[in-house]
């Protein structure tokens, strides 16, 4: 029963972020392929943190081209505190003691979700300098 409630839980957060709509579909049918299995559905995950993360670096790394000055260390600071309070986060789910393997679900939930938001953000400020 536990492991269905993780697949639900993985399913609703993939649902409710609308920067994985492109990979929706897909993500959808890793985690029925899982069968409720733990490790299944993290390596669902794991592979939707990679698209997003390779996409985040690209944004990332256009953005950091483009900007010179202040605006480039201002963004590099930005970064820098995203990516501390996104570890920060991600560990402390992973690691609470009450949660069981679904520890794990919930931490690559909410760095799924926080790295497509951050994502997006930069993506949007790409669009907006062109």
């Amino acid at each position: 029963m536990h492991r269905y409630a993780c697949l639900f839980a993985i399913a609703a957060i993939t649902a409710a972020c609308p920067a994985m709509a492109q990979s929706d579909a897909e993500m959808k049918a890793c985690i029925d392929r899982s069968a409720g299995v733990t490790s299944a559905m993290l390596d669902c995950g794991k592979t939707e943190i990679d698209k997003f993360d390779a996409r985040l670096n690209a944004a990332y790394n256009t953005l950091m081209q483009r900007e010179h000055g202040p605006e480039r260390a201002r963004l590099q600071r930005e970064q820098r505190a995203w990516l501390k309070r996104h570890l920060r986060e991600t560990h402390r789910l992973a690691a609470d003691p009450n949660n069981g393997s679904a520890a794990f679900l919930d931490s690559q939930g909410f760095e799924l979700d926080d790295l497509s938001a951050r994502t997006i953000e930069l993506e949007k400020r790409v669009r907006e300098n062109l």
